[in-house]
């Protein structure tokens, strides 16, 4: 009974042996170590997951930069809205709502960039879409009604759609199971981040030189950062058969344990499955690796594999099936609640420190958002290598085995945090406390943006890995669908109600949406054995995988 039992854990999606604690599973190991590497890497030298370190670092140094040149195109203009009202004549909540179509579609677009990169290649995907969103970031220097303004966000919105999935998908490619964690939130650190810094600078320019000199001096720093991705910004997309794909030894792919008689063990199920692996069976053809040229690297096509079984439609409805897993729900909410605070911050800001007692200009408003970005920094920090030890320690208690949910502890720090910044940021603004009071509070609600986002993504990644890239998907969908509902109604919203109410009500929605962390931790893996069937059904008919 017990024996049976153990065999269904083994087919529940997300569950995997990460620490070989009695040393005897024969698979690759992180060396010098007992941390099983999962996915397993193939023997080929271009395999991501066999690039050595300082290529990795170097693909994730790319990574960042593409965030950060996406970031300063689309969101330096947060700091200086009043700025804008000023000069065209463009209301406030116009822009807002410009805002809020931009991150509606910041999420929308990845229906079709998602299925173009998991398809084609991340690298032409990403580069062209940085190279279209710095055009269209040029033209919003001069718009002059909302109508332009609208049409702006909605096509900067558009082409900003890959950094949404396609990093989280990159990372995925090149780190193995128990570093992935450090690497998306310096992802959700950059991404958070940016706005915020660049709002500092951005006071300072919009003062001196006039707010579009903002938009200028983005564009001409992205197509600087646009040259280096050109050249070091490599291609992760690499087809692994399946049946190499053993992520641990309680992993064996279904493919080779068919044949194997029921009275074997599950020691002797390891041991045939490597073998399988290693011999000359294997489709995988011995010793005809070719390494790639530099000029090979600058390619932007020719990543597709032909024994690729996925389809670009394919890619584009498969998002919306995966809204019956449970998971996936959650992480959108989760991650669409962390958007949707950040939208509120950044429509509410400047419009509360410009107003008495405090009479900001705009270049002091830059100067407060040091405050976010400290928030964030603090964040991302413990959503990162912390997490990841402390999930490979619960392991090492859980005899060897992790489980999604062990990332979800770290809900409790913003489940206590987000209520107290919202308090005190919105109560402190309506008294007119100290500015320092009102920063202290901003970035304690800025510091769960990090952490927020990195549970989600790292969430469905573990959970579901064959179907990761397009899950992410359905949770950006999830996620911006709730950032536009919120910028779409943060003006009105606080003209009815005020600052004070308007975070009131932030803190006790906030403390709901980190609440659900907890009913997932006790019944995540309820929900995923619930799903098993479907799940493994669907990724047997469609032949997916995990890279």
């Amino acid at each position: 009974m017990l024996g049976q039992e153990k065999e269904l854990d083994m087919r529940v999606p997300g569950t995997i042996h990460l620490v070989d604690l009695e040393g005897t599973m024969n698979v690759r190991h992180e060396e010098g170590d007992d941390i099983v590497l999962v996915p397993q890497p193939t023997d080929d030298p271009e395999d991501p997951l066999n690039w050595v370190k300082s290529r990795k670092r170097k693909l994730a140094f790319c990574l960042m930069l593409a965030v950060f040149s996406a970031d300063i195109l689309s969101t330096a203009l947060s700091a200086v809205l009043l700025d804008i009202v000023a000069d065209t004549g463009i209301s406030l909540a116009d822009l807002n709502t410009g805002v809020g179509i931009q991150y509606l579609f910041f999420g929308w677009s990845c229906l079709i960039w998602q299925p173009l990169g998991l398809n084609f290649g991340r690298r032409p995907v990403i580069l062209f879409a940085g190279l279209a969103c710095m055009l269209c970031t040029v033209w919003s220097a001069y718009v002059k009604s909302a109508g332009e303004w609208y049409v702006n966000r909605l096509l900067v919105g558009f082409f900003y759609g890959p950094i949404e999935t396609l990093i989280e998908v990159c990372i995925s490619d090149v780190f193995f199971a128990h570093e992935r964690g450090g690497w998306i939130a310096w992802y959700c650190w950059t991404l958070f981040n940016i706005p915020f810094i660049s709002g500092i600078v951005a006071g300072f320019i919009s003062s001196r030189y006039g707010w579009q000199w903002i938009q200028f001096i983005a564009s001409i720093i992205a197509s600087g950062c646009l040259i280096i991705l050109f050249f070091c910004l490599e291609e992760t997309m690499f087809y692994r058969d399946p049946a190499l794909e053993l992520d641990a030894a309680d992993s064996v792919p279904e493919a080779i344990t068919s044949n194997i008689e029921d009275g074997s063990t599950k020691k002797d199920i390891v041991h045939v499955g490597i073998d399988k692996v290693n011999s000359s069976e294997s489709s995988q053809p011995e010793n005809n690796y070719k390494t790639k040229t530099f000029k090979d690297k600058l390619k932007l096509w020719g990543a597709r594999s032909p024994q690729q079984k996925t389809n670009f439609f394919q890619s584009m409805w498969m998002p919306f099936y995966l809204l019956r897993f449970p998971s996936v729900v959650f992480a959108g909410f989760t991650v669409g609640a962390v958007l949707s605070w950040f939208n509120v911050v950044n429509a509410t800001i400047a419009s509360v420190l410009s107003a008495p007692p405090y009479n900001f200009g705009a270049n002091m408003v830059g100067v407060f958002f040091a405050s976010p970005a400290i928030g964030i920094s603090v964040g991302a920090y413990f959503s990162g290598k912390v997490v990841d030890g402390f999930t490979v320690r619960k392991a090492r208690t859980g005899k060897g085995y992790r489980e999604p949910e062990f990332r979800l502890w770290l809900s409790v720090i913003p489940m206590v945090i987000h209520p107290f910044g919202c308090l005190l940021y919105g109560i402190g603004a309506a008294k007119g406390i100290h500015w320092v009071g009102l920063a202290f509070g901003l970035g304690a609600i800025c510091s769960t943006f990090p952490i927020g986002s990195a549970i989600a993504i790292n969430y469905i990644i573990d959970c579901y890995k064959e179907v990761s890239g397009v899950g992410l998907v359905t949770m950006i969908l999830i996620r911006n669908t709730m950032g536009f509902g919120f910028s779409y109604a943060v003006t009105p919203w606080l003209e009815a109600v005020g600052t004070q109410n308007l975070y009131i009500s932030l803190a006790c929605i906030g403390a709901f949406f980190w609440a659900l962390s907890l009913v997932m931790i006790a019944l995540g893996k309820k929900f995923r054995k619930i799903t098993a069937t479907s799940y493994w059904k669907l990724v047997e008919t469609y032949g997916l995988h995990a890279h």
